[in-house]
């Protein structure tokens, strides 16, 4: 794989998820199931690449990202929705810090996505 891959991966990955069935989908088993969506569409990605990820290999991948996962992505996920609430017209700063927030999520999926794209080189 050359050093786009995380770039065409990411492309591919947003494109899947920018329909609103899938995403809406997605983010249900994301909510109920545990679900990484990021690992999820990645493992979409191989497939389409001719690399298509068995269940074990699946497993490998997602003990690769799970540190980060658990430790980065789901706790800028937490505050991202914690603050939602909290938005009002009146502080319109909290509006945008928690966009910061949300900018720094997709940072860390994509950096997850990187992870995985390094991963997959290696198999």
């Amino acid at each position: 794989m050359n050093d786009d891959t995380t770039d065409r991966a990411w492309h591919t990955i947003c494109t899947l998820y920018a329909e609103p069935a899938l995403a809406k989908e997605l983010l249900h088993r994301q909510d109920h199931e545990g679900l990484d969506v990021v690992l999820h569409l990645f493992g979409r990605w191989a497939e389409a690449e001719g690399r298509p990820l068995d269940p074990e290999a699946l497993a490998r991948a997602d003990a690769h990202v799970a540190s980060w996962r658990e430790q980065v992505v789901r706790p800028l996920r937490r505050l991202r929705r914690a603050m939602k609430p909290m938005e009002s017209d009146d502080a319109p700063g909290i509006a945008a810090v928690r966009r910061q927030v949300q900018a720094a999520e997709l940072a860390a999926e994509r950096a997850e996505l990187e992870m995985l794209c390094a991963w997959l080189r290696t198999q």
